[in-house]
């Protein structure tokens, strides 16, 4: 692995993805043993390549996953068990849906995302590119009606879970200090924030051709670098400091903040080393994380006693 920057617990097998890649986005590693069982994914843009492997989404067994290339405009399904490199099938985003991004199934026929443009938080699309049900507004979320929800969005970006068994989608804010849980059985969202709830110093930009929100302090903090929704908790990645903090001292996120799905800070585990993303294996009680040192690689961390 060169550049591991994504991870995924599908109950039987861990997957890695990587950020930038030779030949292969995607490993399959065995955490038992320290192995890695095999390389696909392939890289580029022919049939059943990929471009990407930033997001990855179990399947409906633990011998698939899927993986997002919003390079392509596609999700893809791919078999860990099977000999291939290549994916099985992929959906393409319709003309329609072309606005869609961060990309998961919702049921075999509905897919939940985000927008790249526009007000609309959260989104419903059926197969077909018709929008079906839009949840929140960014513009809720900063009490100054003149800014542009694009710049709303952009000071509230982060990474985003889905667990389809609790209809939950959760959002975990990168330079905003909060968490979002959207419960898509009810439509409700709660919003959790803090700990520092800290909004960023900002001035709204023109210069990409539309607005954006510029960052203007330089010591600018990140907080949450990855969350997941898991079947009883949301595990949530936490760093809390600047990129000053990361070159001088090469560590990232250290903590995991674990959420019930009211918002209720229930647990925190301080890590011994530092991670860029995280999976969970809830049964057995792992962490799995990539490690952000020098030489990145695959860290285990038992957690049923802590």
């Amino acid at each position: 692995m060169i550049n591991p920057e994504s991870i995924l617990w599908t109950g039987k097998y861990l997957v890695v993805g990587e950020g930038k890649t030779l030949d292969f986005f995607l490993y399959v590693v065995d955490p038992t043993r320290e192995t890695l069982i095999k390389a696909f994914g392939k890289d580029g843009f022919g049939p059943g390549e990929i471009t990407t492997a930033y997001q990855l989404e179990k399947g409906k067994s633990v011998n698939e996953i899927w993986v997002y290339d919003h390079n392509q405009k596609l999700i893809a399904l791919f078999d860990l068990e099977s000999p291939d490199e290549l994916y099985q099938k992929a959906f393409r985003q319709p003309q329609n849906m072309y606005l869609a991004t961060d990309i998961r199934w919702f049921s075999d026929e509905v897919l939940i995302c985000r927008l790249a443009d526009g007000d609309d938080k959260y989104v419903l699309y059926d197969t077909l590119g018709n929008q079906l049900t839009t949840y929140g507004t960014w513009s809720q979320l900063i009490a100054d009606p003149s800014l542009p929800p694009n710049v709303v969005k952009s000071i509230h970006q982060g990474r985003t879970s889905f667990n389809p068994a609790q209809k939950k989608y959760v959002l975990g804010g990168r330079f905003r200090d909060f968490i979002e849980i959207l419960d898509l059985s009810s439509g409700k969202i709660i919003s959790t924030r803090g700990p520092e709830h800290n909004i960023p110093a900002f001035e709204v930009d023109y210069s990409a051709g539309y607005p954006m929100a510029q960052f203007t302090d330089r010591s600018l903090s990140s907080y949450y670098m990855d969350i997941l929704a898991g079947n009883e908790f949301i595990y949530a990645l936490y760093f809390g400091k600047s990129a000053d903090w990361y070159y001088q001292k090469g560590e990232l996120s250290k903590e995991i903040f674990v959420f019930d799905y009211a918002g209720k800070l229930v647990k925190t585990y301080t890590l011994d080393h530092s991670l860029v993303s995280i999976a969970v294996d809830e049964k057995s009680k792992r962490f799995f994380g990539i490690s952000s040192d020098k030489d990145p690689n695959v860290v285990i961390f038992d957690y049923g006693d802590w």
